[in-house]
């Protein structure tokens, strides 16, 4: 029985080893990425409009209910 919990306790560290070593590799292969500020300022209005929108459907919908 001892040895059942030995052999999984290995299979796990070497999953976990490699785990961490492919995402190691995988992080300096890829170049970064930069947004253009047009593109983040557009997400921004965006968005802030889809939560005021939210917002006052729910503030319109709770008033027809009183």
């Amino acid at each position: 029985m001892g040895t059942l919990a030995m052999n999984r306790s290995a299979y796990l560290s070497t999953l976990l080893a490699l785990f961490v070593c492919t995402s190691v590799r995988a992080e300096t292969l890829e170049p970064k990425i930069e947004s253009s500020p047009f593109a983040m300022i557009v997400f921004f209005v965006i968005f802030v409009g889809f939560c005021a929108g939210f917002a006052w459907m729910v503030w319109r919908k709770k008033d027809k209910k009183e």
